[in-house]
């Protein structure tokens, strides 16, 4: 503060006459009307294009499992096969795949322990160039006195975009299609973008001097200064290290900070007639809480039911470091959708939400008549913090209920159904994510709703005993798609020293079904006599996965589109990112025959 009132004696190096100062305010809101109309441009050409991609998907539908069973079996199909020689018409489909493997596939460290593809790079750089660009330009060669002001208008007006990027609920997703936790890092990149502009805001104008309107006697200066600094303080906790560390304190210092950010700028900006850049800020948060607030209560039926089931959940150890929690709940959701959960008795703050993927679907399998109320499961691995105290509860109480809730569901999952073949691979936790697509695809088929005629679940696991987490649910699954012609492929890889098989449950199926064990897998003869179903797929396996291997396999072999979905450790979607970007999926490769390839990473809840 010293520094500041210090710098007021400083003379400016001339003196603005008013139809300077009038020409200066003309031009400030002219580039700020030039920087949203750019902005409202990029979102409007997303939009089109998502709407393009779901006018095609109900236009051009392939053709489902069904019906291509009852053509084969009436006379014999010939498959377009891959002869090797370049075709120009398959030209689109080989720019489009160029595309991906550039965009979204080539990742480039932004920082320890964190990647971001080209795609996200070049909206961060597109943005930060444009606010340059506009900050910088006609500034007499580059005289402050241009752009002192200037930066603090273009990075005011940034707070309703900033705010919207950080909300579960916000317009853009809606219209992208692209979900909230994917928005995150642009929501980073443009507060940090704007806190650059306001630090320069203010070092320019006392660089240049304060005068006695300007200066730190006024409550309004005051709190342009208290505004910085808290903006400063929650952009320094906002660093990776330090909120891996210490997520929970991050979160409720984030929020406080960032209150204290928008209300003094908001008082800072009215004296001078510029209120208006900060307040839909607020209204933009305040509309993310009243939506979040209407759905609680819908989701838990506040005020609706007296029934105590729509209020709690049920909480189970699994294995020593899983938890299952089960809800019981009235809303829909779409298979791979991720949902906030609220536990007041274990987390440290009443109102403390954690985010968890749902790990069941909202129908049943057998495609019957569905209740409104449905299982709402996640599978929740054990750490610090929330999830460790509930595992506490858990061990030391067994199954239990504790008053639970949730809000959500929230992400733009992929539409699997559309693809000949869907490999889905999967780390740890992970399956939370792979293991829901699957059961959609499963039921989807039984439906004729789908033409995926082969899936392929990879999931790697350190220790045998965590299959228990999806055993009797993908055993169910399993003995469904048998009655489809839905080919699953599930492969388990044990990746600890000592992978010891551990028993799925048996289905009761006949003695022909149970005759075939596939010998790649350690299935033991007495785990056959226990009537366990080996749906002559199963592999149980000591070992990582050649995640290359797999995709090079199975892409190899497939007469369609293939969609991967992937979920688990940063290392695991780098890899099969860096194997897709290969000559696996090469435009070379496509002009060839190969399929046209879709990669889905599933980074929520992983670090990036």
């Amino acid at each position: 503060m010293a520094w500041f009132l210090g710098t007021s004696a400083l003379a400016p190096r001339f003196t603005p006459t008013e139809a300077d100062l009038a020409l200066k305010a003309e031009e400030q809101r002219e580039y700020v009307k030039d920087l949203w109309i750019f902005l409202a441009s990029v979102v409007a050409f997303l939009t089109i294009v998502r709407a393009l991609r779901l006018v095609l998907s109900l236009v051009i539908r392939p053709r489902s499992v069904a019906s291509l069973l009852s053509e084969k079996s009436g006379a014999e199909v010939i498959q377009a096969g891959r002869n090797g020689k370049v075709s120009l018409r398959r030209l689109p489909a080989a720019f489009a795949s160029a595309f991906r493997i550039v965009a979204f596939r080539l990742s480039l460290p932004i920082g320890p322990g964190s990647v971001a593809s080209v795609a996200e790079l070049t909206f961060i750089f597109g943005y930060i160039a444009v606010m340059l660009v506009i900050l910088l330009i006609n500034t007499g060669d580059l005289d402050s006195w241009f752009y002192e002001d200037r930066a603090a208008h273009l990075a005011s007006c940034q707070l309703p975009l900033v705010v919207a990027l950080a909300g579960k609920n916000n317009i853009i997703s809606w219209l992208t299609g692209v979900s909230h936790e994917k928005l995150n890092i642009l929501h980073r990149a443009a507060a940090r973008t704007c806190l650059m502009l306001l630090w320069l805001h203010a070092i320019a104008r006392a660089s240049n001097g304060l005068p006695e309107q300007f200066d730190f006697t006024h409550g309004w200066m005051r709190w342009g200064a208290t505004g910085l600094t808290a903006f400063t303080l929650a952009a320094i906790l906002s660093l990776r290290p330090i909120r891996n560390a210490f997520f929970e304190f991050f979160l409720i210092s984030h929020i406080v900070l960032i209150g204290i950010f928008l209300i003094a700028g908001f008082l800072h900006t009215r004296h001078p007639g510029f209120g208006d850049y900060v307040w839909p800020a607020l209204v933009v948060w305040a509309f993310d809480r009243v939506f979040r607030a209407a759905r609680l209560a819908w989701n838990n039926r506040f005020g609706i039911s007296k029934s105590e089931r729509h209020r709690t959940a049920t909480v189970e150890l699994i294995t020593p470091d899983t938890v299952r929690l089960t809800l019981r709940r009235c809303f829909k959701w779409q298979p791979g959708q991720h949902a906030y959960v609220i536990l007041p008795t274990v987390s440290a703050l009443p109102t403390e939400a954690h985010p968890f993927t749902i790990a069941s679907i909202p129908d049943s399998l057998d495609t019957k008549g569905e209740s409104k109320d449905r299982d709402v499961v996640f599978l929740i691995r054990a750490r610090e913090g929330f999830t460790g105290r509930l595992r506490d509860l858990a061990a030391n109480s067994g199954v239990c209920t504790v008053p639970a809730i949730v809000d959500g569901p929230y992400g733009c999952p992929p539409d699997l159904t559309q693809f000949t073949t869907s490999i889905l691979i999967a780390g740890g936790s992970g399956v939370s994510y792979t293991l829901p697509l699957l059961l959609n695809l499963v039921r989807q088929t039984r439906l004729g709703k789908s033409a995926v005629q082969r899936v392929v679940f990879v999931w790697s696991v350190r220790e045998a005993d965590h299959v228990r987490w999806i055993s009797q649910i993908l055993s169910e699954a399993l003995a469904v798609a048998q009655s489809t012609g839905l080919t699953v492929d599930p492969r388990v890889y044990i990746t600890g020293s000592t992978p010891p098989t551990p028993p799925l449950p048996a289905l009761g199926y006949s003695e022909s079904d149970r005759g075939s064990v596939n010998m790649e897998s350690p299935i033991s003869e007495k785990d056959v006599k226990m009537a366990l179903p080996a749906y002559s797929a199963l592999r149980i396996l000591h070992g990582r996965p050649s995640i290359r291997k797999v995709l090079q396999e199975e892409i190899g072999v497939s007469t369609g589109p293939v969609s991967v979905d992937v979920a688990g450790p940063s290392a695991l979607s780098q890899s099969v990112a860096q194997a897709l970007a290969s000559e696996i999926t090469s435009p070379m490769s496509v002009l060839r025959g190969a399929p046209s390839v879709s990669l889905h990473v599933e980074t929520f809840g992983m670090t990036r």
